[in-house]
């Protein structure tokens, strides 16, 4: 995986592309918080000149130094948005979002104001994509946001869990021919639960050389796939874009070559996330008794201040 790297206004800063894990590293010299002065009380009291000031022992900013609210978080990102927008015109582009993720600071996400082929990225009222900009929102299972699935069976056989890209029926109420689903196959870690696995009562095996045996599954781990939405939201039908074209390839990204298994969401935003612990704020480790302390006395707002995890990639 290779990307072009931007500044933080969201232009290049080269013109060539860097292998993911030097963006890995760039990310954390970019995400360094800058030491400031903070003097204890007893230095305030007792420093009385400018000279003396200066040389007060600079000290790591505490968390409620960087601390925004959530209307300054979305002015950020409606900048961002517009200048990365700008960057990209006369590339063919997909710009994918993650719906749970996104939509907090990009309102315009949300189902009740979206609108077909048209962006907004602030204050001013939607306008169409430029020719080589795709609009592409992936919803995933969390917060239970998409249904249970199922594949319905013939008479007197078990429902399944099929793989594929899905469409809504024609005749849905609700069809507009921009809404699909994925579903992948099984994991490997899950090779042996079968579909109508029990941990409670004992079941018939239906094949293999013990078929019709009873058995329990108790010590087998379950198989609890997600329903993944693929919402296109902009694209340009008129051009001969096909919304179905753009959703299967979104599809087939979950399903990256350097992966056994099926990715949860499509290898970019797979990626996307996996980045965000290089640039969440940390906590050194000698400072972390005296801010138990310090959580003890005041609440502390954890979606502004936490500390990364560990091997979660």
């Amino acid at each position: 995986m290779v990307l072009r790297p931007v500044d933080s206004a969201g232009h290049e800063r080269t013109g060539r592309w860097i292998p993911y894990p030097h963006f890995l590293l760039g990310l954390v010299k970019t995400a360094e918080i800058p030491e400031v002065s903070e003097p204890t009380e007893t230095e305030t009291s007792t420093v009385t000149d400018t000279e003396a000031a200066a040389v007060v022992p600079r000290q790591r900013s505490k968390y409620r130094v960087w601390q925004q609210s959530m209307d300054e978080q979305r002015r950020a990102t409606a900048r961002y948005l517009q200048k990365m927008v700008r960057s990209l015109r006369g590339r063919p582009t997909a710009l994918l979002s993650h719906s749970q993720n996104s939509r907090l600071h990009w309102p315009w996400l949300q189902d009740g104001r979206i609108e077909r082929d048209l962006i907004k990225t602030g204050h001013a009222q939607p306008v169409g994509l430029d020719p080589d900009l795709r609009l592409i929102r992936v919803r995933t299972a969390a917060g239970r946001e998409t249904p249970q699935w199922w594949g319905n069976a013939a008479p007197g056989e078990v429902n399944g869990l099929p793989q594929g890209l899905w469409v809504q029926d024609e005749d849905a109420v609700r069809s507009s021919g921009r809404i699909f689903y994925s579903t992948t196959p099984k994991a490997g870690t899950f090779r042996d639960s079968a579909v109508e696995a029990d941990k409670i009562a004992p079941r018939p095996l239906r094949q293999g050389p013990n078929k019709g045996k009873p058995t329990i599954d108790t010590h087998i781990p379950a198989w609890k796939p997600g329903l993944v939405e693929i919402a296109v939201l902009g694209c340009h039908p008129d051009a001969g874009d096909s919304p179905e074209s753009l959703a299967l390839a979104v599809h087939q990204l979950r399903q990256a070559p350097d992966y056994l298994d099926a990715l949860a969401l499509p290898l970019p935003l797979h990626l996307a996330s996996l980045a965000q612990h290089y640039v969440l704020p940390t906590v050194a480790e000698g400072e972390r008794e005296g801010e138990a302390e310090e959580s003890s006395q005041r609440s502390r707002p954890l979606s502004t201040w936490r500390a990364a995890p560990r091997g979660s990639e």
